[in-house]
């Protein structure tokens, strides 16, 4: 592959773990998007890759700290409590409280 030439269907399937073929139906879910092509469709994949491979390796470092083995959901939700450019996952992944927390963080924002 030349720095000129963008990579074939072929060589793009060699340099992704992920299919390509899903990602192109998850981003046509999407109705701004009306056409996809095999460089952007190549770029997004490996972003979404690295993007996972460093939501996974700062979250074995949190449960390194915390002497566990195996990833939970809040080794994730720490990871993007961590990291401020990670914020904009808070909504999908924020910490666990329990219903009393809840129960007291609302009656907190009541008085207020």
């Amino acid at each position: 592959m030349s720095a000129e030439a963008a990579p074939t269907r072929e060589e793009n399937k060699c340099l992704t773990l992920f299919p390509l073929s899903r990602v192109k139906s998850i981003m046509k879910q999407c109705p701004d998007i009306s056409a996809i092509n095999q460089e952007s469709l190549f770029i997004i994949t490996r972003a979404t890759e690295l993007f996972i491979e460093l939501m996974t390796r700062e979250a074995y470092d949190v449960l390194e700290e915390r002497g566990k083995s195996e990833v939970e959901y809040k080794d994730l939700a720490g990871v993007v409590e961590k990291y401020e450019c990670l914020m904009f996952l808070a909504d999908i992944l924020p910490q666990k409280i329990t219903v009393r927390e809840y129960y007291r963080l609302l009656k907190e924002s009541r008085d207020t």
